[in-house]
């Protein structure tokens, strides 16, 4: 090989050992060049692969099985693999420290929760930081009142178990002593259900309210409607943060990324689709099964209200991100936004 910086190097071979490690781990069976090659993302020549597999043989990190033309990790191969996770341990805790202080200040709500996740995820890993609030399923209506602001405006506020207070003006207007009324019948038919079974059951109520009222099931339309609608929402922070970078100075890379920031349905659904249950999922470029998505990787996590699944956050960024950092970063923000949200919604 040409002469390559040490450090350079030696990441390069640490890297190929992680990956022989992995991929036997998943298939007990010997690895060969050729599997590295192709099914492990390495900006190396296939015979760049094969001279450091056959380095890391020589130093005693892999052997070589005589039936096969593979090789599989020896005991020293295996204590650099621990040794390593246990390096990215360190890492995550040191990103925990730092996510801390992106929390600092009472929160109050949770909208603000998820707007200062997206911030904190985009600070922390200087690239599109986001956090889908959770759907309707997901939310139990806690109160809600409906107040007249002026003669033919109608305020409609509602909290959710979560801490979600959402409010919005309608055209309408309701005589003081029913709109009292109004507000105590839906609290006790509609608190403690869930926000995605409230859309029929709001027009049900209202009808057998006031039948002849045609002002209150035109209230009931709209506030079922304006509940329905919050289902898909997100926070997304620091596209700019990702369109500096080299890979998008050309136009169809910052197109591809554009395109997702300005359809925000089509992201959470790209999302949603291919969010893994299990701790922190990497999806990279076309794994998404979404061509805008090729230039990029997504670095993302569930969060939850106790045990109970809200929503998704993560990281946008290149291909070329630092994996392990932005991982560590993701773990970090999941398990605060868990500790806070029992706080905001209690």
């Amino acid at each position: 090989m040409r002469h390559v910086d040490p450090e350079i190097l030696k990441e390069r071979k640490k890297r190929i050992l992680q990956a022989i490690i992995h991929q036997y781990i998943k298939t007990a069976k010997p690895v060969g060049s050729q599997i590295i090659t192709k099914d492990y993302e390495f900006d190396l020549s296939p015979a760049t692969i094969r001279s450091l597999m056959s380095e890391l043989e020589e130093e005693g990190y892999l052997s070589h099985p005589h039936t096969s033309a593979g090789r599989i990790p020896t005991d020293k191969g295996y204590r650099s693999y621990v040794d390593s996770l246990i390096e990215l341990q360190k890492l995550v805790l040191d990103e925990e420290d730092r996510v801390r202080h992106e929390y600092q200040g009472r929160i109050r709500e949770l909208e603000d929760l998820l707007s200062k996740t997206s911030r904190a995820l985009s600070s922390l890993s200087h690239y599109t930081g986001f956090i889908v609030a959770p759907k309707p399923e997901s939310n139990k209506l806690r109160y809600i009142e409906l107040a007249q602001v002026s003669e033919n405006r109608l305020l409609i506020l509602f909290v959710t178990h979560t801490g979600l207070v959402k409010h919005k003006i309608i055209e309408a207007s309701v005589p003081f002593d029913k709109l009292h009324r109004l507000n105590r019948i839906l609290n006790d038919n509609l608190k403690d259900l869930n926000l995605s079974n409230i859309k029929q059951k709001v027009v049900e109520i209202l009808d057998d309210f006031e039948r002849e009222e045609k002002e209150v099931i035109s209230i009931a339309r709209n506030l079922s409607k304006y509940i329905f609608d919050i289902e898909d929402e997100i926070y997304l922070e620091g596209t700019k943060n990702v369109l500096v970078l080299p890979e998008f100075h050309d136009y169809e890379s910052m197109r591809c990324l554009l395109s997702l920031s300005e359809d925000k349905d089509r992201l959470i659904q790209i999302l949603n689709d291919n969010i893994s249950g299990k701790g922190v999922s990497v999806l990279i470029g076309s794994e998404t099964q979404c061509k805008d998505f090729q230039h990029l990787s997504v670095v993302s996590s569930i969060y939850k209200d106790n045990e109970r699944p809200l929503g998704v956050l993560g990281i946008i960024g290149p291909k070329r991100m630092e994996y392990p950092k932005m991982m560590a970063i993701v773990s970090a923000v999941t398990k605060i936004v868990n500790k806070l949200l029992s706080k905001v919604g209690g």
